[in-house]
């Protein structure tokens, strides 16, 4: 009887790594992405904590933010990396090693029997399709930076970098500095209001959705499921 052959899933090494970056966003102000590193975590827990606009911002973060979650994100971004090569998690930073002073993510969507894989309407070839996150220190709004940062993930990253057809943001309806960085990063509103449970809060909320399109030809592909 031949002895059976395990296989393991490979594991990917952070220095051969796709998209870790830095890369420079701008020059004026300075401004870069980078992987986020168990380093930033101290930043991270200071500036989640000033106030709670990302709290009331976001669908996904509690306040007040404690180490054991910021710790939790950063090792779920490097097990990402691990296990499929590519890195989907920025810190925006002045300077290319600097502090951290924001959040990039980007995350693939996936599909099942339920939600069959979109394919583009002329070629048929099955779409590659993201959804875009951020978040930005109070101490560094009002510069117009989390927009370029928005602008850079979808036009650079997204499209250039990982291929993607589809970049998309879900926004709170009424979090008008959310809604405006995705506008001003070239996005389009595509989905005006839907309703859907926010677990850390246990309440419906209504949302709204922003795309860019690499090719028009999709554009009226609207994503209509939503969940956290």
């Amino acid at each position: 009887m031949a002895q059976e052959t395990l296989t393991t899933s490979p594991r990917f090494s952070r220095e051969t790594a796709q998209c870790m970056g830095p890369y420079k966003v701008c020059a004026d102000p300075e401004l870069y992405m980078s992987a986020v590193e168990f380093s930033d975590l101290p930043e991270m827990v200071r500036l989640l904590n000033i106030n709670m606009d990302v709290y009331n911002g976001s669908a996904l973060f509690g306040y007040p933010f404690l180490e054991s979650q910021g710790r939790e994100k950063i090792q779920k971004a490097h097990e990402h990396i691990e296990a499929t090569g590519i890195n989907t998690h920025w810190a925006m930073r002045q300077s290319p090693t600097g502090p951290l002073i924001g959040w990039a993510h980007l995350h693939f969507d996936h599909f099942d029997s339920k939600h069959p894989q979109p394919v583009h309407p002329v070629s048929q070839k099955p779409l590659v399709i993201a959804d875009i996150g951020y978040w930005l220190s109070p101490e560094h709004t009002g510069k117009g930076l989390a927009a370029r940062v928005g602008r850079f993930l979808v036009e650079e990253i997204a499209f250039k970098d990982m291929n993607c057809d589809i970049v998309r943001a879900v926004s709170y309806v009424e979090n008008w500095p959310s809604r405006k960085v995705a506008e001003r990063a070239g996005m389009k509103l595509e989905l005006e209001k839907i309703s859907i449970l926010i677990p850390k809060l246990g309440v419906m909320r209504d949302v709204c959705c922003y795309a860019s399109h690499k090719d028009e030809a999709t554009r009226h592909l609207v994503k209509e499921n939503y969940d956290y």
